[in-house]
């Protein structure tokens, strides 16, 4: 016996540890406690509708489909201005950008030689004139003869188109807006040589904006002169409306487009030649729903409404076609009289 309580009282404290672990498991596997009988718990989806929520109800309707088709906007009256007769710049008096009026004077050339050779014709014109009627009246005391007379006005009706050729190219060395517009590009610096034909300002005309659009040949009948379509500029980035101005008759080859012209309707801020546009061309008609713009919201390419049923909202998605004045297109998702929220909750 003292051999065993010598053992014990050796390992008395490992021995009641592990007693201790075996009694901390056999709790934790709950086999002292009550047992709960199988069942169900209630569980409601989403998540409960708010007392001020602003709700839509969704009606599906007959609307003509619409097919994006993008452009840019240009001026329908735009001009290159260009040097007539070979001279130095002398001053350059607009830069891009700047709005210009009707005959204003943008550019200016060195007219020194066009002056002295208006100032030589003028000369020779006096002297051909003189010549012209001396020989006159000696014709008519027959002193001359009818070819020294006709040699004679010849030469002073050669002499009068000189002097008017000189004075004509004189006018070309001011070169002067020939409407009311802006400077787009400028090519002039003073002290250049300017030569015939020679760009040197670029103009358009503001009041009359237009966007070229490429529209594929399929699509072409959906559109005809005097229709009015709906179209959104990049910049300014507006909504607005125009009318189909002209439709060019060529096909370009490769991408089987023609270009439609549409006339922009007027805005307080008049859009840039470039600006990028889409035209939207109504097609064919197909069902579905408008619903606000700000219903819709994306989680990454994933397009979702919040529909609400039974008091409680529920997440679904969606897929959308374009964007028509604040209201939006819902190809599917959407069944006729569901109510969906204006502003999601998220």
């Amino acid at each position: 016996m003292s051999k065993i309580a010598s053992i014990l009282k050796t390992f008395w404290r490992p021995l009641v540890g592990v007693l201790g672990l075996v009694v901390l498991i056999i709790w934790t596997t709950g086999i002292f406690n009550e047992k709960v009988p199988p069942g169900s718990v209630a569980y409601a989806p989403g998540f409960a509708l708010p007392d001020d929520a602003d709700i839509f109800e969704v009606r599906l309707q007959l609307l003509p489909q619409q097919v994006e088709a993008v452009g840019s906007v240009v001026s329908d009256n735009t001009v290159q201005m260009s040097a007539r007769v070979s001279a130095y710049v002398q001053e350059v008096l607009v830069s891009a950008g700047d709005s210009v009026e009707r005959d204003q004077v943008l550019v200016r050339l060195d007219d020194r030689d066009l002056r002295a050779q208006s100032e030589s014709a003028n000369a020779e014109l006096r002297r051909a004139q003189t010549e012209y009627e001396r020989v006159k009246r000696l014709h008519e005391t027959q002193a001359a003869t009818e070819q020294q007379l006709i040699a004679a006005e010849s030469a002073f009706h050669t002499a009068r188109s000189r002097l008017e050729q000189a004075q004509i190219a004189l006018t070309f060395t001011e070169l002067r807006a020939p409407f009311d517009g802006r400077v787009t590009d400028r090519h002039a610096e003073t002290g250049m040589l300017a030569n015939p034909g020679q760009t040197l300002l670029n103009l358009y005309d503001p009041s009359r904006m237009r966007l070229d659009v490429p529209v594929p040949v399929r699509l072409i009948d959906y559109l005809a002169i005097g229709d009015a379509v709906e179209l959104q500029l990049e910049r300014p980035a507006a909504r607005l409306n125009g009318t189909v101005y002209r439709v060019v008759s060529e096909i370009d080859t490769r991408t089987r487009t023609q270009t439609v012209q549409i006339l922009l309707d007027s805005m307080a801020e008049v859009p840039m030649p470039g600006t990028f546009g889409r035209l939207w061309i109504p097609t064919t008609e197909q069902e579905m729903a408008l619903v606000p713009e700000t219903a819709v919201y994306r989680i990454g390419q994933l397009e979702l409404v919040q529909v609400v049923e039974d008091d409680r909202v529920l997440r679904r998605l969606v897929k959308t076609g374009t964007e028509r004045q604040g209201e939006i297109e819902i190809l599917s998702g959407l069944t006729d009289g569901e109510r969906i929220l204006r502003q999601p909750i998220k």
